[in-house]
């Protein structure tokens, strides 16, 4: 018995056990915090990634090749955008010479059309007309 008592106490003793803390239970870190701190993290490692790339060499030759890219560009997209404003202004022009020249032809298909429309509606008047006369 002795010498389960003297076990029992080096184990004790030898461990640094602390009986009294053991159930006091820990605080747990909640989801929101864990996923900010890696958001935070994630942050973090693409604005130090984005700083070497910038300072190194390949970053400021793509920076050179950009900036000549653009001055290249921008006389380009100059003369497309006055292409295009030339473009539409052409076609509107035509659109009008053709719309001028169509109109006697849609004319001659829709004055039937109307004047049988007019012949109805002229119709329609005088049997309402003539209607209300027999009521009368």
């Amino acid at each position: 018995m002795k010498i389960l008592l003297v076990i029992t106490l080096a184990m004790c003793t030898g461990c640094q056990a602390n009986l009294f803390d053991a159930d006091e239970p820990k605080p747990q870190l909640k989801l929101a915090d864990v996923f900010r701190s890696f958001v935070d993290q994630a942050r973090r490692t693409a604005e130090e990634t984005i700083e070497k790339i910038q300072t190194s060499q390949v970053g400021q030759e793509l920076n050179q090749h950009t900036t000549n890219l653009k001055e290249t560009m921008d006389p380009l997209m100059t003369q497309i955008t006055e292409g295009a404003d030339m473009l539409k202004n052409r076609i509107e022009e035509e659109m009008s010479v053709v719309k001028c020249a169509l109109k006697p032809y849609i004319e001659a298909v829709t004055d039937p059309f109307e004047k049988a429309a007019n012949h109805m509606r002229e119709a329609l008047k005088f049997e309402n007309l003539k209607g209300r006369e027999v009521k009368s």
